[in-house]
């Protein structure tokens, strides 16, 4: 029988030749076991090590996104902290600008000396000056927390541009400058955007011609850009919006880093272009904001020249122009070509057949060969610079033998006052404030009869007044204006009162509310900071009692921010007027709300 051979069998037939490698072939087994006893706690304690130090480093993360979250909160608190200090600040100054800035636009209209017109001018354009720099401090804390938002509506482009020009009347009036605004006849009129951020951009260039040009002229232009018709990537037409002047123009060096606030600028202060420099600042921001261009150039023939391009979609259902007087055909005669532009731009975009010149005997010869050409009507829009120097010839030119006596002469003054004061050499049919911004105060005028009679400022100039001695008596709106603070409530008052307004005024919400409750308002000017109840609640309420009868209800408040707005329009109001306020601004609003005035039965 076979034996069967195992690797045991093997592996002792071996062990038995070989007896001394028993104990060696032990030794490496145990010392192989210690090897990779020792491997495997090696590995553990740096398995430990790393997991610990992950866990250090997970928890050193933790600590600082708690601390980072502690000191991003109290960020925020001491930001919320500050702007609500800034928000309290502004509501303060604005409702003392709103008394001292009202009440210089209600003497203004007075019977008074030169001098103390002059200090009047004086005071109102220190207040608005006040008034601007309070708005840069809060537009650039605003910009710096990405608080301002870009708003979108339609809107008259020519609205903005006159208040900018309107509130810097008075200071451009004690410095003996010319403000012009010129809207090209090809302009939209309606166009959709943000009206509040283009004001106050034009607002800022014009401020800073305006203080830094000390003779000669500020010129405010919007036209198209060439190419606009077929419009903007962004679906809008370029609008090119532009401020010269004739001050001392921009250094070359300086051009590059005008709109930047941290360049370097020890003789290029931007204090000499542009008060603290914030305004150019905020005034970039804002057009990039709005995805346009800004620049600066100087103007070869002296001077600076600030130009803003913005699409802004034009409004297809553009308003009809107001039909021109028949027969009508107008001269006009200014010694400043650009006033001359301005004026004959506004006749051109309402159909009047218009020629200009700067000489008297050149408008003269205009007159003759209009009348020649069949004109039923001759008007001569006469610069009071002009009259003043050229008092005889134009006296002559209505004389009974003129071949253009008919002619009926309407002076721009940059001061009516003047021309009450110093009475000219020839007959005139009215007196409008230069530079003419509204049209429907150019037709006035121009449809006034030959004769002496004189407008008064078109600013203060009531859009209900009758005009006539002959119409029956009429009576304006009915206004209730609603301000705890008893300044506020007097200016207020007395300037609705000069639009023509019958006002009756409350010291509460709660007041307000029991008015509205028992006496139909056509137009509601309501505060919104008031003790007890404020104006929100006040709004909400008269509109919840009145139901589908309400009155428009129109914040006049202190609050300037987007947000202040929109609480507003939340709350169901239909309009904002920011203080101080400006009877402008109050003519604009209660013509929008407040209905036609009303014949009164005698």
């Amino acid at each position: 029988m076979s034996s069967v051979v195992t690797p045991t069998v093997i592996f002792a037939d071996i062990v038995g030749d070989v007896g001394w490698l028993g104990p060696i072939a032990g030794v490496v087994g145990l010392g192989v076991l210690a090897l990779m006893i020792w491997q495997f706690g090696r590995i553990r304690r740096q398995y430990a090590e790393d997991l610990a130090e992950q866990l250090q480093e997970v928890s050193d993360a933790q600590e600082q996104a708690r601390q980072a979250a502690q000191e991003k909160e109290a960020v925020a608190r001491e930001s919320q902290a500050k702007s609500e200090m800034l928000a309290t600040l502004s509501r303060e100054i604005r409702a003392n600008l709103n008394g001292i800035i009202g009440s210089a636009d209600l003497m203004m209209d007075g019977a008074l000396k030169p001098s103390q017109r002059e200090h009047l001018i004086t005071l109102r354009a220190s207040a608005e000056s006040l008034h601007q720099s309070l708005n840069d401090v809060l537009d650039y804390s605003r910009l710096e927390t990405g608080q301002i938002q870009i708003a979108r509506a339609t809107f008259d482009v020519r609205q903005p541009l006159i208040e900018v020009v309107e509130s810097l009347s008075p200071l451009a009036l004690l410095k003996d400058l010319e403000l012009v605004l010129i809207v090209a006849a090809d302009v939209p009129l309606h166009v959709t955007g943000d009206a509040a951020r283009l004001r106050q951009i034009l607002l800022n260039l014009m401020s800073n011609a305006v203080k830094f040009t000390a003779s000669g002229r500020v010129v405010l232009r919007v036209e198209t850009t060439p190419g606009a018709a077929s419009g903007s990537k962004a679906g809008g037409t370029w609008l090119h919006f532009s401020v010269s002047d004739t001050g001392a123009g921009i250094p070359e060096e300086l051009q590059s880093t005008i709109f930047d606030r941290s360049a370097p600028s020890d003789a290029l202060s931007p204090r000499k272009f542009g008060s603290s420099g914030l305004q150019l600042v905020i005034s970039k921001r804002l057009v990039d904001l709005m995805g346009g261009q800004i620049g600066a150039r100087s103007l070869p023939e002296g001077g600076s020249e600030f130009w803003v391009a913005l699409a802004l979609p034009a409004d297809p259902s553009q308003p009809p122009a107001p039909p021109p007087p028949e027969g009508l055909h107008v001269v006009v005669l200014d010694d400043l070509a650009a006033s001359r532009v301005a004026v004959s731009a506004m006749l051109s975009r309402i159909g009047i057949d218009q020629d200009a010149t700067d000489t008297v005997a050149k408008a003269e010869r205009l007159l003759r060969d209009a009348a020649d050409a069949g004109a039923k009507e001759l008007v001569l829009l006469l610069d009071h610079s002009v009259a003043r120097d050229s008092g005889d010839a134009l006296a002559r030119l209505v004389e009974p033998e003129s071949a253009v006596r008919s002619t009926r002469i309407v002076l721009m003054a940059h001061n009516p006052d003047d021309v009450r004061l110093n009475t000219p050499k020839f007959p005139v049919a009215a007196v409008v404030r230069k530079p003419l911004l509204r049209v429907e105060v150019l037709l006035e005028a121009l449809r006034m009869p030959a004769g002496t009679r004189i407008l008064p400022p078109s600013a203060s100039r009531t859009p209900f007044e009758a005009g006539d001695e002959a119409r029956p008596e009429r009576r304006g709106p009915r206004v209730l204006v609603v301000d705890d603070d008893a300044i506020s409530r007097s200016i207020s008052l007395q300037l609705l009162q000069r639009l023509g307004c019958v006002v009756e005024l409350a010291l509460s919400g709660a007041e307000a509310i029991d008015l509205a409750r028992r006496i139909h308002f056509d137009v509601v000017f309501m505060d919104c900071q008031m003790p007890e109840m404020d104006g929100f609640t006040a709004t909400e309420r008269i509109r919840i009692a009145a139901g589908g009868k309400a009155p428009p209800i129109v914040a006049l408040t202190a609050n300037s921010s987007d947000a202040d707005r929109q609480r507003c329009f939340a709350a169901g109001m239909c309009d904002f007027i920011g203080k101080p306020v400006r009877q402008a601004e109050l003519a604009r609003v209660v013509k929008r709300w407040a209905p036609a005035p009303r014949a009164v039965a005698n």
